[in-house]
């Protein structure tokens, strides 16, 4: 694998992880996901727009547009229905698969 996407793939696959490997609910295990999501930045997919593009999705999703973005992420995904969290953690593992 190069290096290009190295710490999104890392963290993505961390974020992964953290979705697969709990019991809890699908909005805890969304929340704790999101502390490894949110360490990587919309500027590593600079020069792929379709990247960009479905990771600024994913933000977006998570209402992640506010100056205290892990807040309101952890905000938005305790108050999501199961099958809104279940839709979003598709797309972290779909957004991880075009990663590798």
């Amino acid at each position: 694998m190069d290096d290009k996407y190295a710490n999104a793939r890392e963290h993505f696959f961390a974020a992964i992880r953290t979705l697969a490997a709990s019991s809890d609910s699908v909005q805890t295990r969304l929340i704790d996901a999101n502390t490894n999501i949110l360490d990587v930045t919309i500027d590593e997919f600079d020069g792929d727009p379709e990247l960009k593009f479905k990771f600024a999705k994913i933000l977006d999703l998570l209402a992640v547009d506010q100056d205290d973005m892990e807040t309101v992420a952890v905000e938005t995904a305790a108050h999501m229905t199961d099958f809104e969290a279940v839709k979003v953690a598709d797309l972290i593992c779909d957004f991880y698969y075009e990663l590798t």
